[in-house]
């Protein structure tokens, strides 16, 4: 009953990090569709960021590991601010909402870190990794969203996709390391 349980988390974990690299997937898109100014649309995936995680938390059983809690909070919080600030220079607010919540994912990330180092698990290592890149590509798209916006959503766009990729791929090393322990 345990190994079902730990199946359907890392199975709904993986759809979830799938349905946020669509949602990086249709950033891309929506340039050419003329659909939004790039800070509306930031603010929005925020809230559809938050949303997902929610239900995500609300799906799982409840455990020790609370990231995906703190992940649906931090998103919400972006977005919440993101409509204070909404008609501001939009440049400068979309590089200072894109590192604050690159910062406060990176905190959540350390946190699931020291997680992982307490119970001396095989994903230390892997966790390591994708927080690595992903507060580097964090901080690398932060400072380069001073284009016009066709180039702002793409460059956010990119982001997400990357973001939901390094998610993927924590997934899926979790899913590959589960099957090599049974």
């Amino acid at each position: 009953m345990k190994k079902l349980i730990k199946d359907k988390n890392n199975f709904t974990s993986f759809i979830i990090s799938g349905l946020l690299t669509l949602l990086g997937i249709l950033m891309l898109i929506l340039p050419f569709l003329e659909f939004m100014e790039p800070n509306k649309l930031l603010y929005v995936l925020f809230s559809v960021y938050s949303l997902v995680k929610i239900i995500e938390f609300i799906i799982l059983p409840k455990t020790d590991d609370r990231e995906v809690l703190y992940t649906a909070i931090a998103c919400a919080l972006a977005a919440i601010s993101g409509f204070k600030y909404v008609s501001y220079n939009t440049p400068m607010v979309l590089s200072i909402t894109l590192v604050s919540w690159v910062g406060i994912m990176s905190i959540i990330k350390l946190i699931k870190l020291d997680y992982l180092h307490d119970r001396k698990t095989d994903l230390l290592v892997v966790n390591i990794i994708t927080f690595a890149l992903f507060l580097l590509l964090g901080l690398l798209t932060s400072i380069n969203l001073y284009f016009n916006e066709t180039v702002q959503i793409v460059v956010l766009g990119f982001f997400f996709v990357i973001n939901g990729l390094l998610n993927l791929a924590e997934v899926g090393v979790k899913i590959l390391n589960s099957k090599k322990k049974k």
